[in-house]
């Protein structure tokens, strides 16, 4: 196994507050990265928000990020003005581009048509921010599943880049939180006492087979061997405070969050 990864305390996103307690001193504020997909919940994207210190809309994102306020509550429409809005542009509504116009939000345009619009994004904020190291992104796997599964598989593209190694997706959809661990024991910090996260979790071997241990659920392994189509750890649930997951290939950690965060 590799050595031991950095504590990860996922819930810290969505909590009330906009301090991030477990940021390392050399760490700026978290990347927001809005896909083109329903909001659910404007508490976790104010919280998101409010955690981050760059906000860019992928091409039809800023539809779903407009549409959230113009239908529920127009007030807070300038209250979230996104740093930029950039893709092909074939989905932005030119209604939207007009209200971020006016209100001086860059819109950019990248035709390469052999990326998605996620992938710009990514190359977007890291010419914006050359030292960021996490990207929150909301409205992932929830919606059509070709396009979760070309997501997922950037992710593994860019975290495995030799470029910026060092960079961690963490992808919020309507239900869950989501993210990857690497070969090696990772303590995943699960504070179910602040009502941020629900027990269930899934440990999904989508690279490829892997074998884990777990310490921390209702159904414990050790050196298990796991692929799809063979056994796969879904339907689990957390049972401590903090859970460790030591892997010797990457895997796709997931965890259900609460409808209604507290605070």
């Amino acid at each position: 196994m590799a050595s031991k990864h950095p504590d990860l305390h996922p819930t810290d996103f969505i909590k009330a507050g906009n301090e991030l307690a477990h940021l390392g001193e050399d760490q700026s504020k978290p990347a927001l990265i809005i896909l083109n997909q329903p909001i659910a919940d404007t508490r976790v994207l104010g919280r998101l928000w409010a955690h981050t210190s760059y906000h860019l809309c992928a091409d039809g994102g800023a539809n779903q990020l407009f549409d959230l306020f113009a239908q529920n509550d127009p007030s807070h429409l300038d209250q979230y003005l996104p740093n930029i809005i950039h893709g092909d542009l074939d989905s932005l509504r030119k209604d939207v581009e007009d209200y971020y116009k006016e209100r001086k939000v860059e819109v950019t345009k990248d035709p390469d048509q052999y990326s998605t619009d996620f992938g710009k994004a990514i190359k977007q904020v890291l010419r914006e921010q050359p030292w960021q190291r996490d990207f929150l992104v909301l409205g992932t796997i929830a919606g059509r599943l070709d396009q979760g599964i070309g997501l997922l598989s950037e992710i593994y593209r860019e975290q495995n880049s030799k470029q910026h190694p060092n960079i961690r997706f963490w992808l919020f959809s309507e239900s869950s939180i989501s993210f990857t661990l690497s070969p090696g024991t990772t303590t995943i910090h699960t504070p179910l006492g602040e009502r941020v996260i629900t027990p269930n979790i899934g440990i999904l071997p989508i690279f490829g087979p892997a074998h884990i241990s777990t310490n921390g659920l209702e159904w414990d392994v050790k050196d298990w061997h796991t692929q799809m189509g063979g056994q796969v750890s879904t339907s689990n649930h957390i049972v401590k405070d903090q859970i460790t997951i030591s892997t010797d290939a990457e895997v796709l950690f997931t965890v259900e969050r609460r409808k209604s965060v507290a605070g």
